[in-house]
């Protein structure tokens, strides 16, 4: 008889605690399912506020694409600008090369007499009279009738007269007298010629002409008075 109502009990009590197995899953399958609501609202929400900030950076995004294409055609107006100013700088620069090369050219064409004539004569002053010959010869092919002519061609005179050149010599200190009859040099450039004149081998065989005419003069005058 007690088996009996074990036996009958068992099945009474397994359909309950099936009851309550069910319940407690289904109860746990409620909790996951409100939280799986609960993640996908939050996956809503935050999809939303994604694409509200998509829409903020597309937004963005255009102004900046707009901006840079402002800033580019500024930079290209600016380069362009930038180009004409270079140019610009670049005529002025070669202009002013221009006039720069100019004006040295005009000073050194002003100084250059000066400095061929001061070469020459700071030949003479140091003995060397192939140097001062040459830069006075220099100088009067290039400036005949410049300031220092004069005192060119005497010191051409006198720098072949110490290399004892006497006809070179005398021929410079004539053409003194002849372009510069004015000079205060007139009497010394006289002597210095007629002393150049002297020293040419002409001179001295007229001299020995001079002595032997006046010595036979003197030797007929002897003859006459005896």
């Amino acid at each position: 008889m007690g088996k009996l109502k074990y036996l009958l009990l068992c099945p009474a009590l397994l359909a309950f605690t099936g009851c309550v197995a069910t319940q407690r899953d289904m109860l746990q399958m409620q909790s996951q399912m409100d939280d799986l609501n609960t993640n996908l609202n939050n996956m809503q929400k935050n999809q939303a506020d994604l694409a509200v900030k998509m829409n903020d950076l597309s937004t963005g995004l255009n102004e900046f694409s707009e901006n840079m294409k402002d800033i580019t055609a500024r930079m290209e107006k600016l380069a362009a600008r930038l180009d004409e100013i270079d140019s610009g700088m670049n005529k002025r620069v070669n202009a002013i090369g221009q006039t720069i090369r100019k004006q040295q050219e005009e000073v050194e064409t002003a100084l250059l007499p000066a400095k061929i004539y001061n070469d020459a004569y700071s030949a003479f002053l140091n003995n060397s009279f192939d140097g001062s010959i040459s830069g006075f010869k220099n100088y009067l092919s290039r400036f005949p009738d410049g300031d220092m002519a004069e005192s060119a061609y005497f010191y051409l005179g006198e720098s072949l007269y110490l290399k004892g050149h006497w006809k070179d010599a005398a021929l410079a200190y004539a053409t003194t007298l002849e372009k510069h009859p004015k000079s205060t040099r007139v009497p010394v450039v006289r002597l210095k010629y007629a002393l150049s004149i002297l020293k040419l081998p002409e001179a001295r065989v007229l001299e020995r002409f001079a002595a032997l005419r006046q010595a036979s003069t003197h030797v007929q005058c002897a003859k006459t008075k005896h």
